[in-house]
């Protein structure tokens, strides 16, 4: 909300100020380009200084185009190339193998599933049903007895294990337990109170000494975990690890359909962002044109004692042209350097809720869409730079 808060804030004044910044960014950019060696680019500068109410206008139109393009771009391409560690942080095991019991041939099982294209390594994981009380209110819950060392190997991440010791049962938020709450789980041959603490992407999970508390040497079921090569297992590994338990009552359970879900969610909404800002380019282009007609319309005398000071028709069509690009130049990289900030600011503020999240500039994207820009300015501005290039100077010194 704050971030929110803050983006609102900042574009709102990004657009009051854009007049005041469009004329000392032009006047700067005039005095740089000194009257001898640019001289159409001088005098650009200062006719759109002159009408600073209009060029700020035109250049909002690109400005506000760019920056949520920009903002939303950086948005994106940091969900994309986060995604693994976010993954990696919320299921951060590849695949489970459920129904694995004190009878099943875990050691051909293991052969099995390693045999597997694409398959790493696996561990075995004992579950436990219990009963907890919290605050005198007893529920069954079945928990993961988890040994750090063991699953290491396994784990993309084991964040939020962190805590876990002989005196802590790890909660996920599912299970409506109070985080520092006083759980008492009762097992085969004993009870023992642990403090919850209130961690996403484990279940419920208890030390092995205390399951040895809990259970004593009584056999219990297990579950496989699974980690595959990659950055993250496929769906064709997922399929294939499926086909190799088939038919031994076994059920696994992976991350390919979702991470390749949220994959494709990210691509859809990338294409999305491109067609919208496309669309709005052409009709800032269509509405640039306009606008500059109308200024070369007014500027007709202007034009005419131009031409009639020895002016070509091709250096008043650079000056026009110029005028175009320098405005989308200027709405452009303002509206490029806000959205990549609130961009980057939303992203951050992202990340405190989601683990893994980091900032990522796609470069690439952003040239691309300031080269469109550009092109924009440019395109806008040949049809008024051809009229006013073909008034004839007598004509445009006889005009009101």
């Amino acid at each position: 909300f704050i971030t929110a808060c803050g983006s609102g804030i900042v574009v709102l004044g990004a657009v009051l100020g854009l007049p005041l910044l469009v004329t000392v960014i032009i006047g700067f950019i005039g005095r740089v380009s000194g009257d001898a060696r640019f001289p159409v680019l001088r005098l650009a500068t200062r006719n759109l200084a002159r009408n600073s109410g209009r060029s700020a206008a035109t250049a909002a139109t690109l400005f506000v185009c760019v920056l949520v393009g920009s903002a939303l771009f950086v948005g994106l391409s940091s969900l994309n190339a986060s995604f693994d560690a976010i993954l990696g942080h919320s299921s951060p095991v590849d695949a489970r193998i459920f129904g694995v019991t004190p009878q099943t041939d875990t050691a051909q099982l293991t052969k099995q599933v390693k045999a597997v294209n694409g398959i790493k390594d696996a561990t075995y994981v004992p579950t436990l049903d219990l009963t907890q009380n919290v605050n005198g209110e007893s529920k069954d819950i079945t928990v993961d007895v988890i040994d750090l060392k063991a699953i290491a190997p396994i784990a993309r991440s084991t964040s939020g294990l962190e805590g876990l010791d002989d005196k802590t049962l790890i909660v996920g938020g599912i299970y409506n337990i109070p985080d520092g709450a006083t759980v008492t789980l009762t097992g085969a041959t004993d009870s023992v109170e642990l403090t919850a603490r209130v961690q996403e992407g484990w279940g419920a999970a208890i030390s092995p000494a205390v399951a040895q508390r809990l259970n004593g040497n009584t056999p219990t079921n297990t579950t496989m975990w699974v980690r595959s090569t990659g950055n993250s297992m496929t769906s064709d590994t997922e399929h294939a690890l499926n086909a190799a338990v088939r038919g031994q009552a076994l059920m696994v359970a992976g991350s390919a359909a979702a991470s390749e879900q949220m994959s494709s969610i990210i691509t859809r909404m990338a294409l999305i962002v491109c067609l919208v800002l496309g669309a709005a380019l052409v009709i800032a282009l269509s509405g640039l044109a306009n606008t500059t007609d109308v200024s070369v319309l007014e500027r007709i005398r202007e034009i005419g004692v131009l031409r009639a000071t020895g002016s070509s028709r091709q250096e008043i069509r650079r000056l026009i042209v110029t005028e175009g690009t320098l405005l989308a130049a200027v709405g452009g990289s303002l509206g490029l350097l806000i959205g990549m900030f609130l961009g980057t600011a939303g992203t951050v503020a992202a990340g405190g809720a989601a683990k893994g999240m980091s900032v990522h500039i796609p470069y690439l994207a952003l040239i691309g869409m300031f080269a469109a820009t550009l092109a924009v300015g440019l395109l806008a501005s040949l049809r008024p730079a051809g009229r006013a290039a073909s008034v004839p100077p007598v004509m445009a010194l006889a005009e009101d």
